[in-house]
């Protein structure tokens, strides 16, 4: 193989992580889109199972055939090979903080995990444990943008005042919940962020294909909102 593939599926806060952290560092690649939205799911074809036998994406493959598969594990990967320009800082505690932060946007994507189950949902089919369930998911991703605000407010970046592998990480985060009706009207730091994040051209150039910075079809938040009965 000659080229760098990242094997991604769009919209994927994972894939679009990978693809931002590769544009970040200035590496040529080409980015191979899998459609799981058809039957079959291009992920579970036969030749992509041969380079990952789980059949998630993303997935790195080198120039050199190296195979690199889970996005945190491809972050790391591309950081030691090509570590400049860097992402993370060589200072202890700054790394510490930032790598912290690199992961703790998983933990924000996963208090938010729930609501998806509102594009296939009837909410009038819902029984009360499922609503009691958005209510929670709601309060969680609330809890979490307090925490996010306040670290916006500290520095220009997630982590501090130059772009890290946090931003990396958290940056597809907020912009996948915000095209699902995630409002930043409230957090003005992070609104802030957010917009100085998607105009970089790393950023810009992994954003999801198809995809505006408005809200999508179906607006879960809001639809969450009334199904528990809150503004």
């Amino acid at each position: 193989m000659s080229e760098r593939v990242v094997y991604m599926v769009n919209g994927s806060i994972s894939s679009w992580r990978v693809l931002v952290c590769v544009y970040e560092k200035g590496l040529p690649c080409r980015a191979h889109r899998l459609r799981v939205m058809r039957e079959r799911k291009e992920t579970r074809s036969p030749e992509f199972l041969a380079i990952n036998p789980r059949g998630k994406a993303p997935v790195l493959v080198e120039p050199d055939g190296v195979v690199v598969s889970e996005s945190f594990a491809i972050l790391e990967f591309i950081e030691r090979r090509y570590p400049e320009p860097a992402l993370l800082s060589r200072e202890p505690a700054a790394m510490a903080r930032e790598l912290a932060r690199t992961h703790e946007a998983e933990t924000f994507a996963c208090a938010y995990e729930g609501l998806e189950s509102l594009f296939v949902t009837d909410p009038s089919a819902m029984s009360e444990g499922d609503r009691r369930e958005i209510e929670r998911c709601l309060a969680a991703v609330e809890w979490e943008l307090d925490l996010w605000e306040s670290r916006a407010n500290e520095s220009t970046f997630i982590a501090g005042e130059a772009l890290t592998m946090a931003d990396v990480s958290f940056y597809p985060t907020l912009a996948y919940m915000l095209r699902r009706g995630l409002s930043l009207a409230a957090r003005p730091k992070l609104d802030a962020y957010q917009r100085r994040m998607r105009e970089r051209p790393s950023c810009a150039r992994a954003f999801p294909e198809g995809w505006t910075h408005e809200v999508g079809k179906r607006d879960l938040f809001a639809l969450a909102r009334s199904i528990v009965g809150t503004r």
